[in-house]
């Protein structure tokens, strides 16, 4: 049956139609080093309707809480995907925080697969989430109830009900996109843009595209602007000192906060000797509330490892220097360089609020 799915997924890949893309001269763009397109692409700027796409996840839940916050954002969903921890823990994690934000009752949860596409084993994340994903945090039982209608149904009637407008802020695996995607092959030039919590030209892979790799090149083949990238190396750390600022806000945010994130900040300092914890998932919710915080991005066309012992999901990007045949047209946006005081002062801002 497994051998059987995968044959028709794999041919659902083989055939995926490409649309075209618009390319627009918008946003600072570097382009010094082979592979990296001088034509840029767009820049998901003033942005208003999102899904949020999400595995929570400590800093998962953090980015859900600052989306929920933003004034300038219509979360028109949230859809769980598969990745940190368990799937039943993230759906119920999801479900209270939409109840924390004061939401609850008005925006949506959606269950999506809770598997990746091939159902193929990866590692889950508790060394750095906690057993339930919220670190110490014991989430209670949420008074909502999931929302029958799957993730990829509800991306696909929210991006058509509002075509163009929708931004995807995939922070976990793009399994929920990629099966909206392969469903409705027609939904990709509809969809605004995807905010995906990856990176590129590293053979060592990012853990969401690592959790489904498949789902990854199904969206690089779509013709849907892919925008990734956490602002280079400091752009997301949060040190000790920003979460003592944290902690001294003294509201129900600020102490979520340092409930569910001190393991992560204690991980990232001693095993990963690190100066602070990282914190992609509300760096990537933050340059969609503020697009002015991505200082700089490279256009590349990017694509997936599917097959490698090591490097299995690694997101890559290159000119073919052997064949020399010419390298496609960009189809994703790398932030390469973030602003580190703007995104604090988002999240800060969205902290200190009661």
């Amino acid at each position: 049956m497994l051998h059987h799915r995968r044959q028709i997924l794999a041919g659902a890949l083989t055939s995926f139609l490409v649309p075209s893309v618009a390319i627009l001269p918008t946003g600072p763009v570097l382009a010094a080093e082979p592979g990296v397109s001088d034509t840029p692409l767009p820049r998901l700027l003033n942005n208003r309707r999102v899904i949020v796409d999400t595995d929570p996840g400590n800093d998962d839940a953090i980015g859900l809480l600052m989306a929920l916050d933003a004034p300038n954002l219509s979360v028109e969903a949230v859809t769980v995907c598969p990745g940190n921890i368990r799937y039943d823990q993230q759906l119920r994690n999801a479900l209270y925080v939409v109840e924390f934000s004061g939401k609850g009752g008005r925006i949506p949860v959606h269950a999506g697969l809770g598997r990746p596409l091939l159902d193929r084993p990866y590692p889950t994340a508790t060394f750095i989430h906690g057993p339930d994903g919220l670190g110490r945090f014991r989430t209670p039982e949420p008074r909502g109830r999931v929302d029958p209608e799957p993730a990829a149904d509800a991306i696909r009637r929210i991006v058509r009900r509002h075509p163009g407008e929708v931004v995807i802020l995939a922070l976990g695996a793009l399994t929920n996109v990629a099966q909206a995607l392969l469903a409705d092959p027609g939904l990709a030039p509809l969809i605004k843009g995807v905010q995906f919590v990856g990176n590129a030209g590293n053979a060592v892979p990012g853990f969401n595209a690592l959790a489904d790799p498949e789902a990854v090149d199904v969206v690089l083949r779509s013709g849907v602007i892919l925008t990734m990238g956490l602002g280079g190396p400091g752009a997301t750390i949060l040190t000790r000192g920003d979460f003592d600022r944290i902690a001294a806000l003294d509201t129900p945010r600020s102490r979520f906060f340092i409930e569910t994130n001190e393991l992560r900040l204690t991980f990232e300092t001693t095993a990963r000797n690190a100066p602070g914890s990282v914190n992609g998932d509300p760096m990537a919710v933050a340059l969609i509330i503020d697009p002015s915080i991505g200082e700089a991005y490279r256009a590349v066309h990017a694509k997936v490892e599917l097959n490698g012992q090591f490097t299995r999901g690694a997101i890559l990007y290159g000119d073919n220097r052997y064949n020399m045949a010419p390298t496609p047209p960009p189809n994703a946006n790398i932030c390469v360089q973030a602003s580190n005081a703007g995104f604090k002062r988002v999240l800060f801002a969205m902290l200190a609020r009661a």
